[in-house]
């Protein structure tokens, strides 16, 4: 299996976020729901409804991350490497926001409390096995 080892990565990534729940902050994908309703209101109802489908998808977080590994098992790329995105990515900027918010809010001491924190976590080593493994994963 060529790909073997990116399935491998996506499951264990995938797993590590399904069990401590890791979603990430997915709020932004609302936002931007909401700046398309109020600068492309012809084209708002088609907009929310992507959006509200990829939100759906992203908030599975592990489970998104696990079903992108078994596309990847059957040879379909393009969808498991999207479907990782979503799970893992929303996951990674959801990090970030958290970073700049905790910057934001309290310094670099609060900042410098969350590294430490997230440092500890498996979740973080999920979103790092993910993001492996999707950038990994080759077509045949």
């Amino acid at each position: 299996m060529k790909n073997g080892l990116s399935v491998a990565l996506a499951l264990i990534g995938g797993v590590l976020l399904f069990q401590v729940g890791w979603v990430g902050n997915i709020g932004f994908i609302a936002d931007i729901a909401v700046y398309a309703e109020t600068y492309f209101p012809a084209a708002s109802e088609i907009i929310t409804l992507i959006l509200t489908i990829l939100l759906y998808i992203a908030s599975l977080g592990g489970i998104a991350v696990i079903i992108g590994g078994l596309l990847i098992a059957v040879s379909r790329i393009r969808p498991a490497k999207f479907v990782i995105g979503l799970g893992a990515g929303v996951g990674l900027i959801g990090l970030i926001i958290m970073l700049v918010e905790a910057y934001l809010a309290g310094g670099v001491a609060a900042l410098m409390e969350i590294l430490t924190l997230i440092s500890q976590s498996i979740a973080w080593i999920g979103v790092i096995l993910s993001i492996v493994a999707r950038n990994r994963a080759k077509s045949d």
